[in-house]
């Protein structure tokens, strides 16, 4: 009973800590622990030890490789060059004695231990040889052409599955280059023998596809070498080490044959070590799971005291809040961090109270707008499903919207109107403002003015679309009668200006049929005859533009669009005024070449950019100029036409537009109004900009 009154003590001392002094007080432990047990220090020392050691070794073994390989380069050369000079050789070769000089080489055969000499005459004609002369090839006969401008060569080959040394020096006479010399020595198993000897290791050389090696290493060790690629795997000198099948392989290039793609592949037997550091694996093995196991012991100890019990308590107080209870109250006996949580916990929970009832108040007010606002809200998902709505809403579509909701008894047939709200709601990929929707309901036309807006979440994605929308019937309907209403008086002025523009043309008109009639001669006085009918003619044109006008403004043509070019538009037109009438006149064209095609009634377009070019010819003197401008601005096509004429007053501005208007002194006012439905036809708009006496702009924006 003491000792456990002890132990609760001390462990009731240690729960005052903080978490972060337990933490380095378990840490200290460990290590103390750790460091009683030597053995695994020991067995990594050993293993860092032996792998510099092999590092070290293959490293050795590179530079005696290549020191050897070097040397016997240099030692093949030095004799190639010496036998190249040789009085009896140069003789032989410059009077073509074949024989004698085959005997000759047969003599430095043996004499160099080389396995092949030959020599080379002009042309790469082989002049005489002993041993297996190398198969000739396109690098071969390169390297003689080379050899024969009098330098002396050196390089590796593939004969026949073997791998050479080939060296290749001019034999000359008065230095002129009368032959070459080429000297050879296959790199076979016993010259591998060699450098096993060297290096105490064994070795392995391949070239070009071809592998040579001792023949000590077991096929299925050089195949999975062979296949494994590992001369590639390692710089010149490799700082890391490969292991397979109980070797130490290091692989590095053959220096001083130039760029040839030779490489050497060292392999170090590792039995020995192996069984070494297996019998120090154990040993540590064994250390370190006791270690483990004592302070996985102390840890479940300071663990159920110091973190289990108390992080239980708060965990058992967030169930509590997650289900609603915020009135539970974090305790924690311990003074650490847990006791710094708990009180954050506390704080959390007084600032949820709080927040709840702050956002019960904003519901309650956000239900309260909803309800009261007069225009219809709904929500719709990515599914085209009723997610929302308000009262107003349900009055507008005289329908019960809890019916449709997003749930699984919804109908699937769903009201002709209510449909087509939702699929206008639904086509809106971002958003629109003010689009008119017609549908019927019960035999009853009901005019919807419907904006839509994407429905964003926090995270930033489009979980939905929102429709707010307006029953604007009536509106529509008072519109039509203002509309009929306008056009009577519009109908009243048209009247009374068609009258206007026809009655004089008529007076004229009959004053001359009347001195045709009682005057003239048609064969005595044929030039006033002339000037009378050409007075006739012009006043029955005058009457014809004045109907055909009225017709284009009363009966308005269907818009027929297809894919057009701007430019060309603007060309037409201008060839169909009477510019010939204004010779002075000059006509400046400014026309983007990057705007693309736009589906447009020409020919309209055509009667818009005339009437606005007439119109800025007679508002101009008679050596003015017009600027037409056509260019691209915010991928919106504009359109420009500028005089610099007498301009138009604020008064005036404010009609051109409007149906009889004219401040000319004949006309019909119609030219302008027409413009503008044209312009309206293709969804566009035009404004004007003028200064009086500094002229004006019309500008078109599609």
């Amino acid at each position: 009973m003491e000792k456990k009154s002890f132990l609760n003590k001390i462990i009731k001392r240690r729960i005052k800590l903080k978490i972060s002094s337990k933490v380095i007080l378990s840490f200290i432990i460990l290590v103390l622990l750790q460091g009683t047990i030597s053995l695994l220090t020991l067995t990594i020392i050993i293993s860092h030890s032996q792998n510099d050691a092999f590092i070290s070794q293959i490293k050795r073994a590179n530079l005696t490789i290549n020191s050897y390989m070097t040397e016997t380069l240099h030692r093949l050369i030095n004799n190639t060059e010496l036998l190249a000079g040789q009085k009896k050789i140069i003789d032989y070769t410059d009077f073509g004695l074949k024989n004698l000089c085959k005997k000759e080489l047969s003599i430095y055969k043996s004499t160099l231990q080389t396995d092949f000499l030959a020599i080379y005459i002009k042309n790469n004609a082989l002049f005489t040889s002993v041993g297996e002369i190398p198969i000739t090839t396109r690098e071969l006969q390169n390297k003689l052409k080379l050899a024969f401008n009098g330098n002396s060569l050196f390089f590796l080959a593939n004969n026949q599955e073997q791998i050479e040394i080939n060296i290749l020096s001019p034999i000359k006479r008065d230095n002129n280059v009368i032959g070459v010399l080429s000297l050879g020595l296959v790199l076979d198993s016993s010259f591998i023998k060699e450098l096993e000897n060297l290096i105490n290791a064994k070795v392995i050389f391949s070239f070009k596809g071809n592998t040579i090696y001792g023949g000590a290493i077991g096929k299925k060790t050089l195949r999975k070498i062979m296949s494994k690629n590992y001369y590639n795997n390692y710089n010149n000198t490799p700082n890391e080490i490969t292991k397979i099948d109980g070797y130490i392989l290091g692989s590095f290039p053959l220096l001083g044959f130039g760029d040839s793609s030779g490489r050497f592949l060292c392999l170090l037997d590792t039995k020995q070590s192996r069984l070494l550091i297996q019998r120090y694996n154990i040993i540590s093995a064994i250390s370190t799971f006791i270690v483990l196991s004592f302070a996985l012991f102390i840890a479940i100890i300071f663990y159920r005291a110091s973190f289990y019990r108390p992080f239980q308590n708060l965990l058992k107080g967030v169930h509590k809040i997650s289900n609603g209870n915020f009135h539970y109250h974090f305790q924690v006996p311990a003074e650490d961090e847990f006791d710094e949580l708990a009180t954050a916990f506390n704080s959390m929970r007084e600032n949820l109270i709080n927040r709840e009832k702050e956002l019960l108040q904003l519901s309650n007010y956000n239900n309260l707008i909803l309800e009261n606002v007069r225009a219809g809200i709904i929500t719709i998902d990515l599914d085209n499903n009723i997610t929302s709505y308000n009262p107003a809403a349900e009055m507008i579509l005289h329908l019960n919207l809890n019916r449709f909701r997003n749930t699984d008894n919804a109908p699937q047939d769903k009201p002709k109107h209510l449909k087509k709200l939702l699929d206008e709601i639904a086509k809106s990929k971002s958003h629109f403002t003010g689009k008119e929707i017609k549908t019927d309901y019960k035999n009853y036309q009901q005019i919807l003015s419907l904006s839509t807006s994407p429905l964003i979440s926090r995270e930033g994605k489009k979980i939905g679309i929102i429709g707010i929308f307006e029953d604007i019937t009536k509106v529509k309907k008072l519109e039509e009668k203002l509309i009929i209403s306008s056009r009577l008086a519009a109908l009243g002025e048209m009247a009374a200006g068609v009258a206007h523009q026809i009655r004089n043309p008529l007076g004229i008109m009959k004053v001359s049929a009347e001195m045709l009639r009682d005057n003239y001669d048609v064969t005595d006085k044929k030039e006033s005859f002339k000037k009378i009918t050409h007075m006739l003619i012009n006043e029955i044109d005058t009457l014809n533009l004045v109907i055909r006008n009225l017709l284009d403004f009363s009966r308005p043509r269907e818009i027929q669009k297809s894919f057009y070019s701007i430019e060309k538009v603007i060309e037409q037109s201008l060839n169909s005024l009477p510019l010939d009438k204004y010779p002075n006149f000059k006509i400046i064209k400014k026309i983007e070449k990057e705007i693309p095609l736009y589906p447009m009634d020409h020919s309209m377009m055509e009667q818009v950019i005339s009437n606005l070019v007439l119109n800025g010819i007679q508002a101009s003197p008679e050596n003015g100029k017009i600027e037409i401008r056509a260019f691209m601005k915010n991928e919106r096509m504009n359109i420009q036409i500028r005089d610099w004429g007498k301009g138009i007053n604020e008064k005036h501005k404010k009609q051109i537009f409007n149906p009889f208007f004219t401040t000319k002194a004949t006309g019909t006012g119609l030219g302008l109004s027409i413009v503008h439905r044209i312009i309206e036809q293709h969804n566009g708009t035009i404004d004007v900009l003028s200064t009086i006496g500094e002229g004006t702009i019309f500008n078109i924006i599609f």
